[in-house]
């Protein structure tokens, strides 16, 4: 004899859970623990949130916002207030569910432009061990960086972006060999970059990118990521101090765009040499480098955009190859730069 007493548990839940047991299953239809989970999610959040695909069928594969299904079970969730490929667009008051933690295939969760969701990511999502990527952007989520990332073996890329996020960064991200994309932009993150970040990244990774702008960020850039293949690296906005030479090099394949501007490094640039192939862009603006620009410069194939605007730089500012500076304003305010773009030098 199956009894529900309609007090101790919401109607929604009731009517979602009578559907599940009563519509007739197929080998694609929603496991019994993805429906569950994905029914704990929608009551987290006031009547009328979801669309009315959510419950319309015994398989959750055609529930708005389930991106991605493989056998029936969910792999992948979005969750947007705007049209997004299709994607319903929700608006989601309230705290981040520890729910999603029991969708055990899940391989990635996307939410973006939530502003009135907010809250510590759960610690359920430590679960996750198939959860490939993580993208939370422009949302009120707010604590520290949480450590358990690092029991999420399978992961990727993390990108926590325009949150609230506070702290120091977790050095046991470092223990991801597979992550090899990171990005923690506009946030409140203090301390020091864990030196420990990509230092166990698997060798069959050929690039990572590092996304830390706008942020409160101290210290000195770890020496360690002289030894990442970066492919993209993103620093400025920060109160970072010492040296950053160590990223550059003349045989660095994967470098495409390093900007370290606004922060506090103090470098000589005179026999920094740069990435011949793929290199494109370089802001080292607003520090309080020193030195000349390496004529080697020259010799990179692509056109290449150099802003060392507001440092202390001298020398005559080379010009050749693909390296053809036009804007002033790359190269005001040093201490004695010059030549094209700048006036001559004397």
């Amino acid at each position: 004899m199956f009894l529900v007493t309609i007090s101790m548990v919401s109607k929604t839940s009731v009517i979602l859970t009578f559907l599940f047991l009563a519509l007739p299953f197929s080998s694609t239809a929603c496991s019994k623990e993805d429906f569950q989970a994905l029914v704990a999610f929608k009551e987290t959040f006031s009547p009328n949130t979801f669309p009315k695909s959510w419950g319309a069928s015994a398989d959750c594969c055609l529930w708005g916002n389930i991106t991605g299904c493989k056998d029936g079970r969910v792999t992948s969730l979005t969750f947007t207030s705007d049209v997004f490929n299709d994607v319903a667009a929700l608006d989601l008051h309230g705290t981040l569910p520890p729910s999603l933690g029991d969708l055990s295939t899940l391989t990635s969760i996307d939410i973006y432009m939530q502003p009135n969701l907010y809250g510590l990511i759960p610690y359920n999502w430590s679960k996750l061990k198939n959860l490939e990527t993580v993208a939370i952007y422009s949302t009120n989520v707010s604590g520290p960086v949480p450590s358990f990332l690092s029991q999420l073996t399978s992961l990727q890329e993390l990108h926590l972006d325009y949150c609230n996020l506070s702290g120091a960064l977790p050095p046991s991200l470092g223990d991801l060999a597979n992550l090899n994309k990171v990005s923690f932009t506009h946030n409140k993150l203090t301390g020091t970059i864990p030196s420990t970040l990509f230092s166990r990244l698997d060798k069959g990774i050929l690039h990572a990118d590092l996304n830390l702008v706008e942020n409160q960020l101290t210290g000195a850039i770890p020496k360690s990521f002289g030894r990442v293949p970066f492919r993209y690296i993103s620093l400025q906005d920060n109160q970072l101090s010492g040296d950053a030479s160590f990223l550059f090099g003349k045989s660095k394949p994967s470098l495409i765009q390093v900007t370290l501007a606004r922060n506090r490094l103090s470098f000589d640039l005179t026999n920094v040499e740069y990435p011949v192939k793929n290199v494109q862009y370089i802001d080292l603006g607003n520090n309080e480098i020193y030195g000349s620009i390496n004529e080697q410069i020259i010799q990179v194939v692509q056109e290449i955009h150099l802003d060392v605007r507001s440092n202390e730089l001298c020398g005559k500012i080379p010009r050749g190859g693909k390296f053809t500076p036009k804007d002033a304003n790359w190269f005001a305010d040093n201490k004695c730069l010059c030549g094209e773009p700048l006036p001559a030098c004397k």
